[in-house]
């Protein structure tokens, strides 16, 4: 990966609505090398997908909390369980293995308060691989971002 891949990197984690044109522009490329450059990035999964983040002011807004989860047992087998049954839940919009006090952080939306708690009931009191889970409800969201910090630039930021 060369200082331009790098940059068009930079460009597509920012706002991945560019035309490839704009994009070509802004790293110093023809239309047809940068293109080129794009499906090479996709095909080697430097760029793993390129979805739509949507605003929420223009929806009815849901319920979003930080749960920590601890786990019945710390063994390989018990995370490994716990962690796909989650990436298989639509509420479940992060979740991560931490250090800590807990085994796992999840980063849940729902429709509603009710939703959430039918969530939490279904889902996290039934299961036999969490002991405990705790949950925080996140009342605004100042940042929500999702890129790599400082990655590329060795000189002339944008």
């Amino acid at each position: 990966m060369d200082q331009i891949d790098k940059e068009i990197l930079h460009h597509m984690q920012r706002d991945a609505t560019r035309t490839t044109a704009e994009l070509a522009d802004d790293v110093g490329l023809s239309l047809s090398a940068c293109a080129k450059r794009l499906v090479r990035l996709r095909r080697d999964g430097a760029i793993s997908a390129v979805v739509a983040r949507l605003n929420p002011k223009h929806f009815p807004k849901p319920v979003s909390a930080a749960v920590m989860v601890t786990l019945s047992a710390p063994k390989a087998d018990v995370s490994a369980r716990f962690a796909k049954a989650m990436r298989d839940i639509e509420e479940v919009q992060q979740c991560h293995v931490v250090t800590g006090d807990f085994d796992f952080l999840l980063i849940i939306k729902a429709p509603g308060i009710e939703e959430y708690h039918d969530f939490a009931q279904e889902v996290l009191g039934t299961s036999k691989d969490v002991s405990a889970y705790k949950t925080t409800f996140i009342l605004k969201t100042e940042k929500n971002e999702d890129t790599i910090p400082g990655f590329c630039f060795e000189a002339g930021d944008d």
